[in-house]
């Protein structure tokens, strides 16, 4: 076995490395095995620190002055993994257990790098051509039973909703112990993320709200009813030449969440979602961010006071709400979806982070279509809110958190112009929002709300008429299943939650403009199923 010094020298300079992961207090390898060319397959664990435990995969070499030196991304690395995973075949490792290579059955007659810019990355990626395809080699560098991308991947190959699935590797335990995924090869699907057209539809926009700055008017003073001369009118004119691939995007995530309940649940009946022991957890967690939250968070305290009283109001009403509408079926997803996973031109479907594969698997019944869609609400609720901040600080001359705070209560302290442009603004970009989630999220892919159906709470108003059905996010008046408000609640308190952590107090006002929203009962009927 190679030394522990080595190792963690290794380790200490790698720039992947978490920070959680770097203070720990030493890194002690558990096994390792040879993948030959000089390469060395090292599995280790976390000792001491706030990542305590936690398993690291760091395949290495020893480089030219005799120190290891990381081998993912590595030429000889991808390569040994390609032709094992072609070959079905397994290395033994120091201390019994294995490393298996599972394959589709293609041959891999030629293997070369291509050249890939992969930015930051918590894993490894590299771009090969295989028999004159590109190809991804994603190799993990944290290890879990959580990581079931690769069995997903092959699960659903040919699905024409996720890359074809080429191989994978994982590590077997001494004693045939649960398989831990290492890494996977699947066809490299070029295109972008959903996100770059909205980025661009929307900063389109801007310029169209008003040619100067000092020209701006209230949101209250621009035509409501949906005409061509007001703002909503403007922005649904102004989204129509997205309309169409939004509206397939939505379709494709319908085709996607049937196929994963077909071949992941293989014919068993959907269980019933665990309602309670999900209430329970988020009421817990709430109780816990508000007590952070009175320990000195960065944030405007009567907005923190009233965001956590309205997510006190909102579990109170879903409990009501549950008790009277009887059991949800559950059913696969995704898992993690963000809008840069979904690929737009053609859709596909990337990083899937499904909770369990299988009714046998523990993660199976805690788990809805719902929750990609309440995701997908939620990154457009970032997206916008980010956009919208840096439009107004632009335009008033200041730094965006300044805009992003001054959102929370409508910019009450701003002199009246500055004001009207932050209301202007993040009134535009909530419109905005609203019709996109409309095209991208409801059932029909309908463009939705007219705009009216509530304010954020950003500036006092209270308007909602509940005019679509969205699953983007639990909007006043909208009418929306309890489980999915459920799962709303719970992604807002989870981002939330992570945002006090990372003393993140910018990305945590999003959180409070859109948890402010909520605790009001709806007074329309349940429309909504949790069928995609």
């Amino acid at each position: 076995m190679t030394s522990d010094t080595q190792l963690h020298e290794l380790l200490r300079g790698a720039a992947w490395l978490p920070e959680d992961v770097r203070r720990a207090d030493r890194y002690t390898p558990i096994d390792e095995a040879p993948l030959g060319s000089g390469t060395t397959l090292f599995l280790l664990s976390v000792v001491g620190g706030p990542a305590h435990g936690r398993l690291l995969f760091a395949p290495a070499h020893t480089d030219a002055t005799g120190r290891l030196a990381d081998a993912q991304g590595s030429e000889a690395f991808d390569l040994a993994c390609v032709r094992l995973m072609a070959a079905g075949g397994r290395i033994p490792t120091a201390r019994g257990g294995h490393v298996e290579f599972r394959g589709g059955g293609a041959a891999a007659r030629a293997v070369s790098p291509l050249p890939f810019a992969q930015g930051w990355s918590s894993n490894s990626l590299s771009l090969l051509d295989i028999d004159g395809r590109p190809h991804l080699h994603k190799a993990y560098r944290t290890l879990g039973a959580e990581v079931r991308e690769p069995e997903l991947l092959r699960l659903m190959n040919g699905s024409g909703h996720t890359p074809r699935w080429f191989g994978d590797y994982g590590y077997v335990p001494p004693g045939g112990a649960e398989r831990l995924a290492l890494g996977v090869v699947y066809t490299y699907t070029p295109g972008s993320g959903i996100d770059t057209p909205l980025r661009a539809n929307l900063r389109a926009l801007w310029p169209r709200l008003t040619g100067d700055a000092t020209g701006t008017q209230e949101p209250g003073g621009t035509d409501d009813t949906g005409g061509s001369g007001g703002l909503d009118g403007l922005v649904r004119e102004h989204l129509a030449p997205l309309a169409g691939p939004l509206r397939t995007a939505r379709s494709f995530l319908g085709g996607f969440h049937e196929e994963l309940r077909t071949r992941l649940g293989r014919g068993t009946p959907p269980p019933d979602y665990p309602i309670e022991r999900a209430l329970r957890a988020a009421e817990e967690r709430c109780h816990a961010l508000a007590e952070r939250a009175r320990e000195g968070v960065e944030l405007p305290p009567a907005a923190l006071e009233k965001a956590f009283c309205s997510l006190a109001s909102e579990i109170e009403l879903l409990r009501t709400a549950f008790d009277a509408t009887g059991t949800h079926p559950a059913g696969p997803c995704h898992g993690d979806l963000h809008l840069s996973h979904l690929l737009w031109d053609p859709p596909r479907l990337i990083d899937i982070s499904t909770p369990g594969t299988g009714p046998d698997e523990p993660g199976w019944a805690e788990q809805s279509p719902l929750q990609d869609l309440v995701a997908l609400g939620r990154a457009l609720e970032y997206f916008s809110a980010d956009e919208a901040a840096y439009e107004s600080a632009r335009l008033l001359g200041v730094d965006s958190t300044e805009t992003m705070l001054a959102s929370l209560d409508g910019g009450a302290g701003m002199p009246p112009r500055e004001r009207s442009v932050l209301l202007l603004v993040f009134e535009a970009a909530d419109r905005w929002r609203r019709h996109v989630a409309g095209l991208l999220l409801t059932r029909d892919g309908s463009e939705g709300s007219d705009g009216s159906d509530r304010s954020d709470g950003s500036d006092g108003s209270d308007g909602s008429d509940g005019s679509d059905e969205t699953f983007a996010g639990p909007e006043r008046g909208l009418p929306v299943e309890p489980l999915h408000r459920l799962l709303y609640l719970r992604r807002l308190l989870h981002e939330l939650d992570y945002n006090f952590a990372h003393a993140r107090p910018y990305h945590a006002a999003i959180d409070l403009r859109h948890a402010m929203a909520l605790g009001h009962p709806s007074p329309l009927p349940l429309t909504l199923t949790t069928r995609t």
